[in-house]
């Protein structure tokens, strides 16, 4: 789990809090014990919102992976 600072992230992904706790997808794949392509999927089907650091490196952040789980809509698929 990473932990980023905001002033290092585009203003569009600011909160309200000064810093975030994010997963990676590998990370996220291994919480949810699906694969790496089933978060793809959900994230093509905009389930998931990304936070884009670069083209390659991909994260989501935590409180929104919680609130699915928390929903119902995520987690064992």
């Amino acid at each position: 789990m990473l932990v980023w600072k905001h002033e290092h992230m585009p203003k569009q992904n600011l909160s309200s809090s000064n810093t975030e706790k994010f997963l990676t997808r590998a990370e996220l794949a291994r919480r949810w014990r699906c694969s790496g392509e089933t978060v793809k999927r959900r994230q093509r089907a905009r389930l998931l919102h990304p936070v884009y650091l670069s083209a390659r490196k991909i994260l989501y952040r935590l409180a929104e992976v919680e609130a699915i789980e928390a929903n119902g809509n995520g987690g064992e698929a």
